[in-house]
């Protein structure tokens, strides 16, 4: 018995380690291990940044390997995440898609600013109360961060009007609009180009209109954030913006799957920065590329496994694999005990054949001294049978030596009995 349990007992452990290993390490039995990642259409910085991080990621994790999936546009990149058709995707802070995963990296801010000639009498948002805003976009309708800052100044939608992008000084010059708006990166980008169409038609640089309540309006909507454009981030010298503009921002984001496994997600981001440092001389793009804060407080999860790189609790994959088989250990050591112990009051409780069988041979005595002679040949023919029982019980070592005497005994006296009464018949 003690022997069966401790062969159960080694099985329920090897199980164990190979079930960690399998959930841990699933590459392990793979030759390879597939990531699904939306890269946005081709040409675009995210989709290059992408294509160099496979090759970075081809040279240290070999078995490791991205399927990388084009898409149109970040809202098509969000939709995939969401249907589980990649496992990695770039998405916008405000898709409902950056919150049903977990965060990796902060690929880049995309900030709304408000620009005025530097002629106008606009100096606040409440001065473009009624006034037409020119939006710089090629895009039909209007982006959510934009609607959300419209709606938190009691500005009209229908004052919006969209204007192609190199055409934002020209409508400054002639007052066809009193503000245009504009969302892009604190750098080369398009709001970049649109200072410079300014400074082209105007002659001067623009007037950057603060948001003064972005505060508050990032405390309203968390999926935006508070920013501070620093002064000369556009033109250097002279400085555009000549000193810092407090704005809105959306962020955008490298998201995961919660299912994609922790090691794998920490290994991800280590490599996603590592290779950002790299390409900084040649890509100044991805120079935006950040951690992002760790802290549980935001409403945007970071994946557990970038966390833990990030605050540098990431375990090894040897630390992970023994403390699953630590952790398994525990388990088939008081599976174990139960076992023993449920065997034990089995053992206990349950009848005992032997005695059963050793209480019957004395009733088989007294039986063969009174049945009728017809009888006895049914008696013999049952003690035949519980005397090769008792004899293979004996060759077990399930009976003791000093017992299996005073069963022969009985057994060789019931014998007797049967053949003296068959002698006087």
């Amino acid at each position: 018995m003690n022997r069966t349990l401790a062969i159960v007992g080694f099985l329920i452990l090897v199980a164990g380690a190979v079930i960690a290993a399998w959930t841990w390490s699933p590459w392990m039995f793979s030759p390879n291990y597939t990531i699904r990642i939306a890269t946005g259409p081709i040409g675009s910085d995210g989709q290059k940044f992408i294509a160099a991080f496979r090759r970075e990621l081809a040279e240290q994790r070999p078995r490791v390997r991205l399927a990388l999936t084009e898409t149109a546009n970040l809202q098509e990149s969000a939709e995939a995440l969401q249907d589980g058709k990649v496992d990695l995707a770039v998405v916008r802070s405000d898709h409902p898609a950056a919150a049903s995963g977990g965060t990796l990296l902060i690929v880049r801010r995309i900030n709304l600013v408000f620009m005025a000639s530097a002629h106008s009498s606009v100096t606040a948002m409440k001065d473009l109360v009624g006034k037409k805003i020119g939006i710089a976009s090629d895009a039909a309708t209007i982006d959510p961060l934009l609607a959300t800052v419209v709606e938190s100044y009691g500005l009209q939608t229908a004052n919006l009007v969209t204007i192609a992008p190199a055409d934002v000084g020209v409508a400054l010059r002639e007052r066809k609009v009193a503000a245009v708006v504009v969302m892009g990166p604190a750098g080369p980008g398009a709001i970049s180009d649109a200072v410079k169409a300014i400074v082209k038609a105007t002659r001067k640089p623009p007037k950057f209109i603060a948001l003064d309540e972005a505060k508050a309006i990032a405390t309203h909507h968390p999926v935006y954030e508070e920013v501070e454009i620093p002064q000369g981030a556009f033109v250097a010298a002279p400085a555009i913006p000549d000193k810092e503009v407090t704005t809105v921002a959306v962020s955008v984001r490298l998201v995961a799957l919660n299912s994609v496994l922790d090691y794998v997600a920490g290994e991800l981001t280590r490599l996603l920065l590592t290779t950002r440092a790299k390409l900084a001389a040649t890509m100044p793009q991805v120079g935006e590329i950040e951690a992002p804060e760790t802290d549980t407080k935001g409403v945007l999860p970071v994946h557990r496994g970038a966390a833990a790189y990030l605050n540098g609790t990431q375990e090894s994959l040897f630390e992970q694999t023994m403390t699953q088989l630590f952790n398994f250990s525990i388990i088939g050591g008081l599976v174990g005990s139960i076992a023993i112990w449920v065997g034990g009051f089995w053992s206990k409780h349950r009848p005992d054949e032997t005695k059963k069988n050793l209480a019957r041979l004395s009733t088989m005595l007294r039986e063969a001294k009174e049945v009728p002679l017809e009888r006895l040949d049914g008696i013999e023919d049952e003690l035949d049978t519980i005397a090769a029982w008792l004899l293979s019980r004996f060759v077990d070592d399930k009976i003791a030596p000093d017992r299996i005497g005073s069963v022969s005994a009985i057994v060789s006296q019931i014998r007797l009995v049967i053949e003296r009464r068959r002698k006087l018949a």
